[in-house]
């Protein structure tokens, strides 16, 4: 089980304190303590602006004293000049009242980057990544990489996993999450000279169930930064940030979603059964085949909405394309469209129905969770080294 990063939270019973609780909780590195502030990794401290001259110095013997066990401060009323002394004598973040939710989960995202970089050297290419394809337009494509998603999350406990909505140019997965994004990954690449864990993080938008969005741009414009280079960095960067990072690549196949497959670990390829969708299937395995040696053996064929008794059988698709069909999704349009009404996952909405189960089989087939001796993680979500000899 992955070590946990200790919290002693130094508040009165008070709003500010509740946000630093949702945030913590929220983050399945942390945990806090009810007693033990000498030990605990992070301090977080309310500052009495009463407290005087002697509080001020007690506190920056505290600060001292922890070393790089680190301090954040919150008040509710404070002096510049005596926070400014306060940061210089070495404490790292601190938080005017009202406490601002989005700001202390950056804080909190600093602080496990600055402590595992001081960790040591980090491992790469842990995370799988997954492409959802959809096989033409209609056929579900963003209700499984959606619901993929979801599903990874409860392989393990303390699972990280990411969504990326790339079906352009109208994504939809927000609309499916009834998330509001602030940015979208356009922003990412055009700002690529910063791209790190930190500014990753700052602009993903989270999910209540723990799971993370990146949204696509909405206008042209923002593509311009969009090259197979930039998305292959954007992606081997969450890849180590995150267990599992499943993309919806839309059902357009062009260079950049070439790259993306390419990188990937599994491309699932969603279709249904009629004869313009096998049709698509055939185009698709002949072009991939064209492209790029390889991306056929990460190929998963998956029926989606799977009828017994359709005048066109699983069998005789496996024929006509001499690949057998990795996945069958039972059909239960109703009980999807609800969930999709609802911008909420089939895990909350029906999570005992035949096809909520298909597709969390679905997500364990992919990305079968892995032993934690085998790929240790830091408490960044990055893979470190375990110091096996080779």
């Amino acid at each position: 089980m992955r070590e946990k990063l200790t919290v002693f939270l130094d508040m009165d019973a008070s709003a500010a304190r509740r946000v630093f609780e949702e945030c913590l909780s929220e983050d399945g590195d942390f945990e806090v303590i009810g007693d033990g502030e000498e030990f605990a990794e992070l301090l977080v401290r309310e500052l009495d602006p009463q407290g005087g001259e002697e509080a001020l110095e007690a506190l920056a013997e505290t600060v001292a004293r922890r070393g790089e066990r680190e301090v954040f401060l919150t008040a509710q009323a404070y002096d510049a000049e005596v926070l400014m002394r306060l940061m210089r004598q070495g404490v790292r973040e601190f938080f005017p009242q009202p406490v601002n939710h989005e700001e202390v989960r950056m804080a909190l995202w600093r602080l496990k980057a600055r402590r595992e970089s001081r960790l040591g050297p980090m491992a790469g290419k842990h995370g799988a990544i997954i492409d959802v394809f959809g096989a033409k337009g209609g056929v579900g494509t963003t209700t499984a990489a959606v619901n993929i998603a979801a599903a990874c999350l409860t392989l393990r406990p303390g699972a990280s996993v990411a969504l990326v909505d790339m079906n352009l140019p109208f994504g939809e997965a927000q609309l499916f999450l009834d998330i509001t994004p602030k940015y979208h990954w356009g922003e990412v690449l055009g700002n690529i000279s910063r791209l790190d864990a930190t500014y990753l993080m700052s602009v993903m938008s989270r999910h209540p169930s723990g799971l993370y969005l990146l949204a696509p741009p909405s206008r042209l414009d923002d593509l311009q930064m969009a090259s197979p280079e930039n998305i292959s960095r954007l992606l081997e960067l969450m890849r180590q940030v995150f267990d599992t990072v499943v993309i919806d690549l839309g059902m357009y196949l062009d260079e950049i979603t070439l790259k993306v497959m390419d990188i990937s670990d599994a491309i699932v390829l969603v279709c249904v059964q009629n004869l313009p969708c096998l049709a698509n299937v055939r185009r698709f395995l002949e072009n991939i085949r064209q492209a790029e040696a390889g991306l056929e053996d990460k190929l998963k064929i998956v029926v989606n909405r799977h009828l017994r008794d359709s005048d066109l059988v699983v069998e005789d698709m496996e024929k006509a394309l001499s690949l057998p069909v990795f996945w069958r999704v039972p059909n239960d349009y109703p009980t999807t469209l609800t969930a999709i009404n609802q911008g909420k996952t089939l895990l909350e909405t029906a999570p005992k129905a035949p096809v909520t189960r298909a597709l969390a089989e679905l997500a364990r087939a992919l990305a079968p969770p892995v032993p934690e001796p085998e790929r240790k993680k830091g408490l960044f979500g990055l893979k470190r080294l375990t110091g096996r000899k080779a």
